[in-house]
């Protein structure tokens, strides 16, 4: 018996983690890019990270419930952990956009300082 949940949520939250990664490289190498329009990414990442959980989860009760002949327990712990980073960095960056957001609306910032 295959465990396809537990095995498949390392991969959503490393995606996770490539899509915040992805749209900082963006914002910072293209110059027609801005941060704000490369903070589509932030949400995108969310959704995956809490796919992964989900999916962690999923894995692990599946676990539980075929008394460990499904396997995958580590990759379900692995996934889990991973998840919890991307969702965290994905909290993270919604901070720091709503940060930014308040600066530019307040005119406390008037050019981007990278």
């Amino acid at each position: 018996m295959s465990n396809g949940s537990a095995a498949f949520s390392p991969l959503v939250a490393i995606l996770a983690l490539g899509a915040l990664a992805g749209g900082a490289y963006v914002a910072e190498t293209r110059p027609d890019v801005s941060w704000l329009e490369a903070a589509v990414a932030v949400p995108l990442a969310g959704l995956l990270a809490l796919l992964a959980l989900s999916l962690a989860s999923r894995g692990r009760a599946l676990h539980q419930r075929t008394l460990g002949r499904s396997g995958s327990a580590g990759l379900a712990r692995a996934g889990r952990g991973l998840g919890l980073l991307a969702l965290l960095a994905t909290v993270t960056a919604l901070l720091a956009l709503g940060v930014f957001g308040v600066l530019v609306a307040t005119d406390g910032l008037t050019q981007v300082p990278w």
